[in-house]
């Protein structure tokens, strides 16, 4: 009855005998499998150190082995395997351990069962590291002579030997010496004494030096590009140098990319030729900005970037700024100066139409300034500039004509350039006008801000400051942007924009001679991703005269965000002697 109902149903179902037949082929070989094909042989490993248990793990690869092991093959995995524990303990600088290896079988594998008794290390009784040819008094070279990193007395460890080999061949290398061979390389054991011998001799050859550098580019004129080159022809060759050349090509900003490498096989007469290929940057960059925060409303900025406006590397870029509060226009030409990359002398004159709800101003500028970027880090501005500026605070209007000399030193280090966790920024700013020299009236003013940021557990210190002082001018003589006030997003939050200073009789703000304003802050991750949570205290206010300092503090939370566009931070303050109860402040943008 079985049979016949089978043959019914063959029949009965012809179409499907070849779906049946490959369903049969796919499934057969996993019909087939052992039931412990996830199984694989284990190595186990009694006494040592981890690290001489983990450098025996690395000796004996197991992935070569699988579960189904012939009795005749486990007399050569048994020698195999002793080989391979004795080689990973002598380069530990045991020379005389006791190894015992078993194969162990298990129902459905097997295991192999490792016991060892290191002894003993060698230590060293003698380094000797010699180098001869135009090396022999190379500082670099000498340095590594004096100062091997092995010591007699140390323990042996085959790697510190093959890094000072490899430390001393690459140092050559990088110093120019490309004909350099090493004429001895040992390391001499004796087990018995457990002893061990190192003798490096180098023959150094001589020393190349720079030839000619070709640059594949066509945008610039050789003569100044040549002043990027930080090496003559002739010089002896240090491949610090040539890495320098590739960074300076790269931060000049005309190029997006460069690759610098040696012509060995060119080299005529000791000279490396060097050859620089370059792809420049697109021209004319063109930019578009769009902004907020609670001081200046929404902000819309477009700008136009010329990186090389002719062959001799001088740029310039224009600038246009749009927003409720403060509107304006900016050009500025750039002219490099004979180091382009640290000197350069900028042109400028901008536009700017200003008000703040505390004053109002027109103002127009020109003038020029010198930017010097120096090896300590600071970065010096020496500048002369023309300004004109028709101004309204509080009840009285003015006009104001002055050419300001001035001096300005920065610095900025941080770990990370949007959130940093540990970074500085310092600007200081000294600038004046006399009458004698045709402006409207003489003053001196000096102009100080700074911000710290730390570490503090899981999350962050910032310590903010700014201070301001003025000489020689009353305040009503001062033009609204040479004037302190304070108040708002980066000053003290629980205050609108420049609503705090001195106040003339009408109750109006008028802002100040002199500034001071400090602030500390703590911020702190919260979980795994971008945000994070804030407490904040800010302190200051602006003032004509230190007997009169009447200072203003707030506190407040706020949240955090790392965005991919850089920190967007929102924070909720209040300030007992504002006229809000709370006052809600967004910025965005790097924290230094």
């Amino acid at each position: 009855m079985t049979r016949l109902d089978h043959h019914r149903q063959a029949r009965r179902l012809p179409g499907n005998r070849s779906a049946l037949l490959l369903w049969a082929a796919l499934v057969a070989p996993l019909l087939l499998l052992p039931a412990h094909a996830d199984e694989a042989p284990k190595l186990q490993i009694q006494g040592g150190t981890s690290e001489q248990r983990q450098n025996i793990r690395a000796f004996v690869p197991m992935t070569r082995y699988v579960c189904e092991l012939p009795a005749f093959r486990e007399r050569n995995i048994l020698r195999t395997t002793n080989d391979r524990v004795h080689q990973a303990l002598r380069a530990l600088g045991h020379y005389q351990p006791e190894v015992g290896v078993e194969i162990v079988r298990t129902e459905t594998c097997w295991n192999l069962d490792v016991t060892v008794d290191p002894g003993p290390v060698a230590r060293i009784a003698e380094v000797d590291v010699q180098v001869t040819g135009e090396g022999a008094d190379d500082p670099a070279l000498v340095a590594v002579i004096s100062d091997p990193g092995i010591a007699v007395g140390d323990p042996l460890r085959h790697d510190v030997y093959d890094g000072l080999r490899t430390r001393l061949v690459r140092v050559a290398t990088d110093r120019g010496y490309f004909e350099a061979e090493l004429t001895k390389s040992q390391l001499l054991v004796d087990p018995g004494a457990n002893e061990a011998r190192i003798t490096l001799h180098m023959d150094s050859g001589r020393r190349f030096r720079f030839g000619a550098v070709t640059l594949e580019q066509d945008i610039l004129r050789e003569d100044f590009v040549a002043r990027l080159i930080p090496f003559e022809r002739g010089d002896p060759y240090t491949s610090g140098q040539l890495i320098r050349l590739q960074r300076n090509l790269r931060d000049s900003g005309y190029f997006q990319a460069v690759r610098v490498r040696p012509r060995i096989d060119e080299v005529v007469d000791g000279e490396i030729p060097i050859l620089a290929e370059i792809e420049p940057r697109k021209r004319t960059a063109y930019e578009a900005r769009l902004g907020y925060s609670t001081d200046m409303g929404p902000r819309l900025g477009l700008g136009i970037d010329r990186r090389y406006a002719n062959r001799r590397g001088h740029r310039y870029n224009t600038e246009l700024e749009l927003s409720d509060k403060r509107s304006g226009i900016g050009f500025n030409y750039d002219i490099p100066l004979a180091d382009p990359l640290s000197d350069t002398l900028s042109l400028f004159t901008s536009y700017r139409t200003e008000d703040t709800g505390t004053s109002q101003s027109d103002r127009f500028q020109i003038g020029a300034s010198r930017v010097q970027r120096h090896p300590s880090g600071w970065t010096t501005t020496q500048g002369l500039r023309y300004e004109y500026e028709d101004f309204t605070v509080g009840e009285v209007s003015d006009i104001s004509r002055l050419l300001i000399p001035s001096y300005r030193i920065t610095r900025t280090e941080s770990d990370d350039l949007l959130y940093p966790r540990n970074g500085y920024r310092l600007d200081l700013l000294g600038q004046g006008a006399a009458e004698e020299l045709g402006s409207s009236f003489t003053f001196v003013q000096t102009r100080a801000n700074a911000k710290f940021i730390t570490g503090l557990g899981t999350g962050r210190l910032i310590l903010r400051g700014e201070a301001g002082l003025t000489g020689n001018a009353s305040v009503e003589e001062l033009p609204s942007s040479l004037r302190f006030f304070a108040g708002g997003d980066i000053s003290v939050r629980g205050f609108g924009f420049q609503q705090l200073g001195p106040l003339d009789d009408e109750g109006n703000v008028i802002g100040g001679r002199h500034l001071l304003v400090g602030s500390v802050e703590y911020d702190h991750p919260i979980g795994q991703g971008n945000w994070g949570a804030a407490v904040f205290l800010d302190a200051g206010n602006a003032f004509n005269d230190f007997d009169d300092y009447d200072l203003k503090g707030s506190g407040g939370v706020g949240i955090r965000w790392r965005s991919p566009v850089g920190p967007i931070r929102l924070d909720l303050a209040h300030a007992p002697d504002s006229k809000d109860s709370f006052r809600i402040h967004f910025t965005m943008g790097p924290d230094l």
